[in-house]
Order: C-alpha cells, then structure tokens, then sequence
C-alpha cells in the first residue's frame, strides 16, 4: 500500500482512495500499522513530504529504524508508537526551523511567474530577497521563497541578511582603502605622475636663478637646433663659467622626459664639467656635454630613475642618498647605484657599476639650485621648427 503527500494533506489520492480526508500530515499507518511493509511506506511518505516541502533540509529518517510487526500486541504497537516519537522528535524542530525555500531563477521565468507559482506577491518576494522594484532577474540567481504563515519571519531574516552584507561590504571597503594607503606609502606609482603635456616638447629648465623655457622637441619628435645653445648655456660649468655644445641625443631625452612628466620645470644639478686630475671617471660624459644631473620637484627621483631606464643606448646613475638622477648618451646601455654621500668615496652596488659609472657624488659641483622669486628675469624662446 502506498501513500503520496495528496493523502497527507487531506486531499483524495488516486493511489490510496481508502484514506479519509484528514488535516496536515496523515499518520493513520504510522499509529495502526498492520505490516512490517506498511510500517516502511508510512515513514517513506513522511520523509518524501517533509523533502518536498524543505528542499533545503535533509533530516534522515533511516528505514532500518522500524520495528518488524509480528503480531497484534499491544507491546509491539507501543514499541511501533515509542519509535514514531522518536522519529518525529527528531525531524520536527528542523521542520519547525524552515521558514523558507531557495528557489534557483530558469531560463526565460520572470518574478511574477515565480510568484504565482509559489502563491505569493511580487512586493513580497521582492522583499524578502532585497530587489528594487522593476529590477530584472537573471538565470542563476537564488530567490528565497517564504513559505506560508512565516512571511514576516522571512522578511525579518532578509532584513538581517541585508544588515550582515552592508557589514560586510563597508568591512572589505575599509580593507582596500587600508590597503591603498599602505601601498602609497610604499613605492609610489609612476603612473600618478606621468600626465600629458599642455605643449608637446616645450621644457622649463631651471638653474639656480636662470630660467630657460622654449620649444626643444617639434611636435613630430624632432630637435629644434634653434633651441641648443640655450640648453648648452643652462649646462654650463657653473664655478669657472664654462660651457660646451651640449650633445643633440641627450637634449631630445631631456624633453621626452619633459614631455613625459607634463611639462614640468626640470631642476638642473650639473651639467657640462672641464676635466680635472681629482675626478673619480677619468673620462666623464659630463666632460663632453653628454651627461646630465637633475631632479623635478614633486615627482620622486625613483620614478623619475625608471622612466630614463626605458632609453636605449643611455646611462642612468641612481644616488639614494643625494638629491639628483643622472642621464648620459653612450654606446650601450647601463643602470648604477651609488649609495655614498656628498664628498663621500663611491658605494657601488655591484664591481661592474664601478667600471661603468660616469660620476661619483664628490664630482658634482654644487651650483645653487633655488628657484628665483616671482619678477626675476626669465628668458622665454619658442621656436617651432
């Protein structure tokens, strides 16, 4: 004999029609059983409603758990009722617990289908599971369905859920801003700094309280010759007033790295020096007028060190504890660090960095970097050849 949750409910079955209309759950079988086999369809009806009903809760009710009926006595029928309690004990604060049912959205269903497939309104079930009105429902997404008599109780678990997500959400906010404050403090991004020029190829050279702004580069990449001679006399040597023509590759680095930084001004720490007895590199690119030392102010000498490290057949000297970069146009190329202070012996980072190196930091003549106040005489040239 066989019985289906339509029995249960109290609703004529076509497979039990012997079974009088009874309210909720029918355990007619459970409480008489007449057989060993009648005993298990009774359980398998009860743990079959109670999955239907909860899909999400799985309370195992093991067949093995009934008792063979061999006779009418009323000690097995007791034993048969003591197993029932126990059963039911069992599953219903489960039952009890399950105030809803996750329902998974299908291809082509809409909020108002599920709704009356579930027998509930579209404003609840928008509700409970936190959609704005009109909002669209995508294939995937998991509805919580209330079930019925428990809407204001799922309605309240929604409303907790929405409070832990906000939670959640303004915790995993606040970590990435701590996580973005700590990587500012750190490294900083070159990108923060690179920034289109208002003028492609006009540079702002400044030494001490010499100024030099003019068009360097043309618009198409190439060297304004026009422009050389005030470059060369912004490198001169400041202590003995001594100039050289300044190599034409290295005044187009100077204003790609201009250009590349948005035009900023470019600081001038040493440029063209005679050769002398006392200098570290007996043949220095400074010596040649293909060497520079500068810095540009708000932009970090690291960031400003990686952007001349992309130049082909160019020299870059990184001194971590002065205040410049230098740049030189040689055959190949080469990158150096050299930790040591002003007047300092060289502190190389690695045995090649000392045959390779242009300079040391006792080499740099320390000419008057200050930015002139505002009225001070400022030689402007633009040419745009």
């Amino acid at each position: 004999m066989r019985l289906d949750r339509a029995a249960c409910e109290g609703r004529p079955s076509q497979h039990h029609t012997a079974c009088k209309p009874r309210p909720k759950m029918c355990f007619t079988h459970l409480r008489n059983p007449r057989s060993e086999r009648e005993m298990r369809d009774g359980l398998h009806t009860l743990r079959g409603a109670f999955s239907r009903t909860n899909p999400s809760c799985r309370a195992p009710i093991p067949s093995d758990s009934v008792t063979p009926i061999r006779g009418r006595s009323g000690r097995t029928t007791l034993h048969s009722l003591v197993v029932l309690v126990a059963v039911i004990a069992a599953i219903w604060p489960v039952y009890a617990d399950a105030a809803e049912v996750v329902h998974v959205v299908a291809k082509g269903q809409t909020l108002g289908a599920i709704a009356r497939r579930y027998r509930i309104s579209v404003a609840d079930l928008q509700e409970v599971n936190g959609l704005r009105r009109g909002q669209r429902i995508k294939p995937g997404l998991a509805l919580v369905i209330p079930e019925k008599g428990k809407l204001a109780e799922a309605k309240k678990a929604a409303a907790l859920r929405a409070a832990r997500s906000e939670a959640n959400r303004k915790s995993s906010d606040s970590k990435k801003k701590g996580d973005s404050a700590s990587k500012s403090s750190g490294k900083p991004k070159a990108e923060s700094y690179a920034m289109a020029p208002k003028r492609p190829g006009f540079v702002r050279l400044v030494r001490g309280t010499e100024h030099y702004e003019g068009q360097l580069v043309t618009r198409r990449g190439r060297l304004v010759p026009s422009a050389l001679p005030h470059v060369s006399r912004m490198m001169k040597h400041v202590p003995s007033d001594s100039k050289t023509a300044v190599d034409p590759r290295l005044a187009t680095l100077v204003g790609m790295v201009s250009d590349h930084f948005g035009g900023r001004p470019i600081h001038i720490v040493s440029g063209y020096r005679p050769y002398s007895p006392t200098q570290f590199t007996k043949d220095s690119n400074h010596n040649h007028g293909r060497a520079l030392d500068f810095n540009i102010p708000g932009v970090p000498n690291t960031v400003v060190r990686d952007f001349c490290r992309t130049f082909r057949n160019a020299g870059v000297g990184y001194y971590p504890n002065s205040s410049f970069v230098h740049l030189d146009v040689r055959a190949s190329k080469f990158f150096w660090i050299d930790y040591s202070r002003p007047g300092e012996a060289p502190k190389y980072d690695s045995p090649s960095s000392q045959s390779a190196a242009d300079e040391s930091t006792g080499d740099v003549d320390r000419s008057p970097t200050t930015t002139p106040p505002e009225g001070s005489n400022v030689e402007k040239t633009t040419t745009d050849g």
